[in-house]
């Protein structure tokens, strides 16, 4: 198997997701939900005398939940975004609860600004704003709601309206930082994880994906994995015959008949050179091995050279194995892809799925339909 650390094991990022920002995260999410739990319940028992059980309960529930959604995140940690959904979803109902239990209470107030920092800290940005917009409206209708719920007047409308304008600034400016966080963010992820000119993913972030994918059948063998290996064929006579210009034009014409072969969830990798992969999970081998014949005819019919001729793809193709590394997955397919080009180019060549030997087989032309 390709080393990994017992983090990247258990906490399978997202493509183009940095580990060590992961990890830092993770690691704050602990120490800021057990210092959450030791304020919860010590507010809890110096407020108790006051103003009674029903009245601290927003806070005991926090400090009963959390402690669960911890150890969940310690015992599972590849569910984490759904944990750190489960967390979000609990301080908003303690907002809610907070609205309508304890709007008397100045002190209460103070906590407003605190929240929407912890909704943009947990989740992805769009979703930080729903949820902070969704709790002011509730905070809102709270304030008007807690006379009628409780038999008492709540804090003087001044007082509330100052809170809420600190809730609303500590959204705006969040959300702003945030922003801009991810729209930089978003620009470094493409420059380092994509190829400008046929837009697959590079090297790096490509087997990064693949070795996650690997992992994922390791743990869910009913799902298979195929990698497809590609070259296109006498790629050093294009560009002797028509120019660089003209092989780069190739490349990117060969990755847009790509792109509109695979379907969603494929994953398409430029290697180097002329040189692509593509990861297919959850498909049938008959699926699978139809595709590359599909993209390997779309290719010779639709790109053609300066003389008129087509552009053609060798390809290997095979299943993943289980336990194997990525170094002898990758040996195999491009093992099956050279056998391609050795029979005649132009084929497909595969290893028949948890088979014997690597011997592989020339699927024969046929004329499959191209995928919508």
């Amino acid at each position: 198997m390709v080393r990994q650390d017992d983090f990247e094991i258990r906490f399978p990022p997202q493509l183009g997701e940095d580990r060590e920002f992961l990890r830092e995260r993770v690691r704050y999410l602990f120490i800021g939900g057990w210092v959450g739990v030791f304020a919860s319940i010590s507010m809890s028992i110096i407020e108790f005398p006051r103003i009674g059980l029903i009245r601290i309960f927003p806070a005991l529930l926090f400090a009963v939940v959390a402690p669960v959604l911890l150890l969940q995140l310690h015992r599972h940690r590849e569910d984490y975004r759904r944990i750190l959904t489960r967390f979000s979803a609990l301080i908003f109902v303690q907002q809610v609860m907070g609205s309508l239990m304890t709007f008397n209470e100045v002190l209460m107030l103070l906590w407003y600004p605190v929240f929407p920092l912890t909704y943009f800290f947990l989740l992805e940005y769009h979703q930080a704003l729903r949820w902070n917009t969704s709790a002011l409206v509730i905070i809102i209708l709270g304030y008007y709601l807690f006379p009628v719920l409780n038999g008492i007047p709540a804090v003087p409308f001044s007082e509330f309206l100052s809170a809420v304008l600190a809730y609303a600034v500590s959204v705006a400016l969040a959300g702003y930082h945030y922003r801009l966080v991810h729209l930089y963010q978003t620009r470094l992820k493409k420059e380092a994880l994509f190829d400008n000119l046929t837009g697959a993913l590079l090297r790096k972030a490509g087997l990064s994906e693949l070795t996650r994918r690997m992992a994922q059948t390791d743990r869910r063998p009913d799902v298979p994995l195929f990698v497809a290996l590609f070259d296109i064929d006498d790629f050093k006579r294009i560009n002797d015959q028509d120019g660089h210009q003209s092989g780069d034009r190739v490349l990117a014409a060969v990755a847009e008949a790509t792109r509109r072969t695979i379907r969603k969830g494929d994953t398409f990798i430029r290697l180097g050179g002329e040189e692509f992969l593509l990861v297919f999970s959850g498909n049938s081998f008959d699926q699978v091995r139809s595709l590359a014949e599909n993209l390997r005819q779309r290719i010779e019919k639709e790109i053609q050279l300066s003389d008129g001729s087509g552009v053609t793809v060798s390809i290997g193709l095979t299943q993943y194995k289980i336990g194997e590394s990525l170094s002898e997955l990758l040996h195999r397919s491009d093992q099956l892809m050279y056998d391609a080009k050795a029979s005649g180019k132009n084929q497909v060549c595969w290893q028949e799925p948890r088979t014997g030997p690597l011997i592989p087989a020339i699927l024969p032309e046929t004329d499959l339909p191209f995928p919508s």
